[in-house]
């Protein structure tokens, strides 16, 4: 991802010699990224751990945001740690016991929908089947495995590190290998020492496997079918990423959709009869969608659809905060969710190089779309590696953002807490379904009596990309609950006597102003 500008700009100008310059690129790209080296529900009761004895209980809200504030104080960040006491005295104050008189928001911040909690989900191509046989290769039923790349500042690509920087085990590694690239430590063509040190942590790898000379290069060779056999040997589960990004034009392995086809269903064919514990990924970018479905190998060939799927805060040129991950991954899912899906790499861009413009703050609010409503909303999604990118690597390698979660104060303990929650899984177990329950859209005026759990997606139409401070939910002049972070869930009591009362949503900014309303009403005129 962070080549991809350099590979753009060369596209654009059409250079004769641009495949030469891409090569160039992939290599250094290949050599960074893998070195031959040794190998939420309520947030007063957050859900309990169960996926390892020594994993802690999450504090409740105001004591980790007192933590964050200690933390930036520390560190060195005193603009942080004010905006931590700014949460905690708004968040004193609450929302009114009684809904605001109905006010005229001349630019609303957001657009609300609200979901239910159910157990049976209407929608049986979404719903976690009930057969392991059903499942893809290494698919979990249901939850997420969380993955990282640890090129950040802190685990400098020593994975045995990840756990104790993040808090928490990932079930992924990422790691990259240039096409006929020797690793020389231990003169194989795959990465054997790294997948060493993973199946120690007890992991899975995820491997980008990038064709560098073109798909002419592409055969059933002794290179292709030693690497098979050395995945094999490792032991560990195997997510084959082969060619990615093929819908873009910074590789040298786009344009030629029917030879990218026909390449990958060799590579497929050559890893089921040498490598059965290799999974097959499909992994386009997000960007440009329109020739995606070119390059589709058919389901037959594909085991995990992946997506890189990244937020940054410039585009062409221009600074552009408005709308999330969700946004642009919704019309991708509808054509995928057929499959078991994963984000193969992603991230959220802190900070612009070009001008050292810091988005800190906007960033936290996207890592909260991307950990804590993406899975929810889309439950296809079964796996999300962040690309975690350090300022010192982007400036290596010419890239224009820093992802490294560890230098946003706002960011670094915020993952912690989003990847805490039950939805994530450290482990890769095929058919484990540790979620009961998806969430449907509320398409009704009036919420069903009893005990419930709701969703809110607060839908960003801002152009500051500013999500709300906290969101309150009333039924009629009934305050249900309130929700102050992702991935905004409320516990809620709906009373027999207000059962027939409209809903309605507020929206509050850090001062506790309001900023937007959504309500039922009208819902069952649709």
């Amino acid at each position: 991802m962070h080549t991809k500008v350099v590979w753009i700009f060369a596209a654009l100008l059409g250079l004769a010699s641009s495949i030469a310059i891409l090569l160039f690129v992939i290599d250094r790209k290949v050599d960074l990224i893998e070195p031959n080296q040794p190998a939420m529900a309520d947030v007063n009761n957050p859900p309990a751990t169960t996926d390892s004895p020594s994993r802690p209980k999450q504090p409740d809200l105001i004591t980790y945001w007192t933590d964050q504030e200690k933390k930036s104080n520390l560190t060195g960040h005193p603009e942080a740690a004010s905006v931590y006491r700014e949460r905690i005295t708004a968040y004193s104050a609450g929302p009114p016991s009684l809904p605001p008189i109905w006010p005229t928001i001349q630019t609303p911040s957001t657009h609300m929908e609200i979901y239910l909690r159910d157990a049976t989900p209407g929608d049986s191509s979404k719903t976690a089947p009930t057969s392991t046989s059903l499942l893809a290769k290494h698919e979990p039923a249901s939850g997420v495995y969380i993955g990282m790349l640890g090129a950040d500042r802190r685990v400098g690509y020593d994975v045995t590190k990840i756990e104790d920087v993040y808090g928490r085990k990932h079930a992924l590694y990422l790691a990259y290998v240039g096409w006929r690239k020797v690793q020389t430590d231990t003169n194989t063509y795959f990465p054997a020492r790294t997948a060493e040190r993973v199946k120690e942590l007890g992991g899975a790898l995820q491997i980008g496997w990038e064709p560098r000379y073109g798909l002419d290069d592409v055969q059933d060779d002794e290179y292709v079918r030693r690497f098979a056999r050395e995945a094999k040997v490792s032991g560990i589960p195997i997510f084959l990423r082969y060619a990615s990004e093929m819908n873009g034009a910074w590789v040298p392995w786009h344009g030629e959709p029917q030879k990218y086809i026909e390449k990958f269903r060799l590579v497929h064919n050559i890893m089921a009869e040498e490598a059965p514990n290799v999974a097959m990924v499909w992994s386009p970018n997000f960007w440009p969608p329109d020739t995606v479905d070119d390059y589709y190998p058919g389901d037959a060939y594909v085991d995990w659809v992946g997506f890189s799927l990244y937020s940054t805060p410039i585009s062409a040129e221009k600074e552009q905060l408005k709308g999330t991950v969700i946004d642009t991954f919704a019309p991708l899912y509808e054509r995928y969710s057929h499959k078991p899906i994963m984000i193969s790499e992603g991230a959220v861009a802190h900070t612009y190089l070009p001008t050292n413009q810091s988005y800190w703050s906007w960033a936290e609010g996207q890592l909260g779309y991307m950990y804590g409503l993406l899975p929810r909303l889309f439950p296809q999604i079964k796996a999300i590696t962040y690309f975690n990118y350090s300022r010192a690597q982007a400036i290596r390698t010419n890239g224009s953002y820093v992802y490294d979660i560890g230098e946003n104060p706002y960011m670094d303990g915020y993952y912690q807490r989003l990847i805490a929650s039950d939805w994530f899984l450290s482990k890769i177990e095929q058919g484990v379904n540790p979620i009961s329950y998806r969430y449907s859209p509320v398409n009704s005026p009036s919420l069903p009596t009893g005990k419930q759990t709701v969703l809110v997606y607060p839908k960003l139409v801002n152009d500051r990309g500013e999500p709300p401070f906290a969101i309150a939910l009333y039924q009629g002049k009934q305050l249900l609950g309130v929700s102050y972070e992702a991935p905004w869930e409320i516990d809620i009591q709906v009373n027999a006597e207000s059962a027939s009362e409209p809903w309605s949503l507020f929206a509050y900014n850090a001062k506790m102003e309001l900023t937007a309303v959504s309500t039922g009403i009208g819902l069952a005129k649709r």
